[in-house]
């Protein structure tokens, strides 16, 4: 099962508990939309946050596919698409066990 923003967020409550709750909301926000500002802009093509991972953008060229229901071909317009790659320490951390 996944972990979604607002177990994060308690997670980050629980540990600090001399911030408050809205201070955390207001921080990972922040994080967050700077991320996705600077991945959206064309003026970036990566970012990195060290011991965790990169984020980068790249292009997708447009293809012909096939709708799997009902066979036909489908035309899919060239477009931007978001890769992650994860650090090595994060990668060895992950592997310990």
């Amino acid at each position: 099962m996944p972990t979604v923003r607002s177990q994060i967020e308690k997670r980050l409550a629980n540990q600090y508990f001399n911030l408050k709750r809205s201070d955390i909301n207001k921080c990972v926000e922040i994080i967050l939309s700077g991320i996705i500002g600077a991945l959206c802009s064309n003026e970036f093509n990566a970012v990195e946050l060290r011991s965790f991972g990169r984020f980068s953008t790249k292009i997708q060229k447009a293809r012909t596919s096939r709708n799997p229901a009902s066979g036909t071909q489908v035309n899919v317009p060239k477009k931007r698409v978001l890769k992650w790659k994860c650090s090595k320490k994060l990668l060895k951390r992950l592997n310990e066990h």
